[in-house]
């Protein structure tokens, strides 16, 4: 089981924000976390915007001409103020059954729930038929380049599924289903396919 990595500060079934623990990892965008509700549901989201920034609106951070170590060492109250938070879009869930849904959950997550990254035997589960590129492709995050994340995701699949030892087949799946999600505009596809990796 790994370690939870940030908590939920603002939910809706479409998406939710996250805020990092200090100790933890960010997440990458493009990379895939979950988060477990009672009931034995757990969301499956992807990170879409990560974003470091003080923990007042009102005050930005300032230059100090000091590398990050420097700044730990003496002026560790700095670090203090910044936060590191996330967004990530819902696009799966897997319900009390044990069954994996490619769609918007019925429930958001709570605030406060932990968020945890997905072990790759939970990207093999979140796999064919690829049905959250639907999602992903026809209702983007606004604010985010939709073929950029696309490219993130499916690095991430290529990744998960053994990279050039057995990820190849699966992209090849991903990208016949994401094929016909684009009308077969084939440069587009070709973009995509080129920057994976």
């Amino acid at each position: 089981m790994p370690n939870k990595i940030a908590e939920v500060i603002e939910s809706s079934t479409r998406a939710f924000l996250a805020e990092v623990y200090r100790e933890a990892e960010t997440p990458a965008f493009g990379q895939w976390v979950q988060v477990r509700l009672k009931g034995g549901v757990v969301l499956y989201g992807l990170v879409s915007h990560v974003e470091i920034a003080s923990y007042d609106p009102h005050r930005r951070a300032i230059a100090f001409g000091k590398t990050e170590e420097e700044l730990q060492k003496e002026m560790p109250q700095v670090m203090e103020l910044l936060r590191t938070t996330f967004r990530a879009q819902v696009i799966a869930y897997r319900d009390a059954r044990d069954t994996v849904r490619q769609t918007l959950p019925p429930h958001p997550a709570g605030i406060h729930d932990f968020v945890y990254p997905c072990a790759p035997d939970d990207l093999h589960r979140l796999g064919q038929p690829y049905d959250f590129l639907r999602t992903l492709v026809r209702n983007p995050d606004p604010s985010v380049p939709v073929d950029d994340l696309v490219v993130a995701v499916l690095s991430h699949v290529y990744d998960a599924h053994g990279g050039r030892h057995g990820g190849e087949d699966e992209l090849v799946v991903a990208a016949r289903a994401l094929s016909r999600l684009l009308n077969d505009d084939h440069e587009r596809l070709q973009s995509i396919l080129r920057r994976v990796g």
